[in-house]
């Protein structure tokens, strides 16, 4: 038979068990939940909305504009002519030029390629050779990626006629290109 001292212990760890398990239940209270209020939106009310007719620009402003136009256009063009410098010095560079293309008509299959030259750190320098390539008929853009900046040339629905074009760009500019698909 069990001493009474093993009967109490047993008795007070039996209390405690239950005060433990039950007490917080009963001391927690009643258990509020959040119910969230949604608003409607109104439907907008309808209306008639009429659009503007378009004004004639007066020729004093149309004349100014054309104006500024052309003196940006030739401000442009002698900076341009300023800071482009051949990568190539050899007569065989400086004689190059884009092959002449022809507006074809296509199906939009959305398709399209394009040349990358090279991802470069320096934007400056890839900016010259934008112009330099943009100078020989090369339809060549720069596009930022990360930290560096590539050189590209197209975009074209033909990769035949592009991958033409490497062996040019090659010798013009020293760098070797790859065709890429393009997405706009």
């Amino acid at each position: 038979m069990a001493s009474p001292l093993q009967n109490r212990l047993v008795g007070t760890i039996i209390l405690v068990a239950l005060a433990v398990i039950i007490l917080p239940d009963v001391l927690d209270g009643e258990k509020a939940e959040t119910v969230e209020e949604f608003e409607t939106i109104p439907l907008q009310p309808e209306q008639e909305v009429a659009l503007q007719e378009p004004q004639p620009v007066p020729e004093e402003t149309r004349a100014r504009l054309q104006q500024n136009d052309a003196e940006n256009d030739e401000s442009e063009l002698e900076k341009t002519a300023d800071t482009a410098q051949p990568i190539n010095n050899d007569d065989s560079a400086a004689t190059l030029q884009a092959p002449p293309r022809e507006p074809k008509e296509f199906a939009a299959d959305g398709e399209a390629y394009v040349i990358q030259l090279g991802a470069f750190s320096n934007a400056d320098s890839v900016n010259k050779l934008v112009v330099q390539l943009r100078d020989k008929g090369y339809a060549a853009y720069s596009e930022r990626s990360g930290r560096l900046t590539k050189l590209m040339v197209g975009p074209d629905t033909s990769k035949a006629e592009l991958e033409k074009q490497l062996p040019a760009l090659t010798k013009l500019t020293g760098l070797n290109g790859k065709v890429l698909s393009y997405k706009p």
